[in-house]
């Protein structure tokens, strides 16, 4: 991982600098990693620009979490063997926590059939939540939390990982958080 960071580092000065199409990035099936109805343009999407205010916004450890992601995503297009929690989990341990009570904090934890559900405000950019996919058949789903695109109607930017074989890198989608159910967070 030290062998990345100067790598990384340049990434992601060059994408917080407006040096690189930003609207470019597209993993190896020339698919997009980011999730947009409109043109190609030389400007970043929505989602982009909340990606990257997220990052400057996040505490240490979570912005460590999101360099770390998007390095997985953007940069190495990794596929990891299994499902969206193998995914959610690798970035957190590649990011340096481990799943240890010392390194991962649980913020809330509710039942996914019965609730309680998480309140928006304790969510924070990098957290590792689980939550009921409703655009996927109300199943169980892990992801890492970006930023909110629309609080007020429990809408945010996830880094998701869809597993099932698919051989696709993650990737960021919008997604309805109105039935989460847990929240882990990176802790030093």
């Amino acid at each position: 991982m030290n062998s990345y960071k100067p790598l990384v580092s340049f990434i992601l000065l060059l994408l917080l600098t407006g040096c690189v199409s930003t609207s470019a990035l597209k993993n190896r099936n020339n698919r997009p990693v980011f999730e947009s109805s409109s043109q190609p343009t030389s400007q970043p999407t929505s989602q982009q620009s909340i990606m990257l205010a997220a990052e400057r916004k996040a505490t240490p450890q979570g912005r460590k979490v999101l360099a770390t992601g998007r390095q997985m995503t953007v940069v190495d297009e990794e596929i990891i063997p299994g499902g969206c929690w193998d995914y959610a989990n690798e970035v957190y341990n590649r990011a340096g926590y481990p799943n240890q009570r010392k390194k991962r904090q649980t913020i809330f934890k509710g039942s996914k059939e019965k609730g309680p559900y998480a309140k928006n405000s304790l969510m924070q950019p990098g957290d590792f939540l689980y939550y009921i996919n409703h655009s996927y058949g109300d199943i169980e789903h892990s992801a890492i939390f970006v930023d909110w695109v629309d609080s007020q109607n429990k809408q945010a930017l996830m880094l998701s990982y869809g597993g099932e074989s698919r051989q696709e890198p993650a990737r960021y989608l919008p997604y309805d958080l109105s039935h989460v159910y847990r929240i882990v967070r990176a802790t030093n």
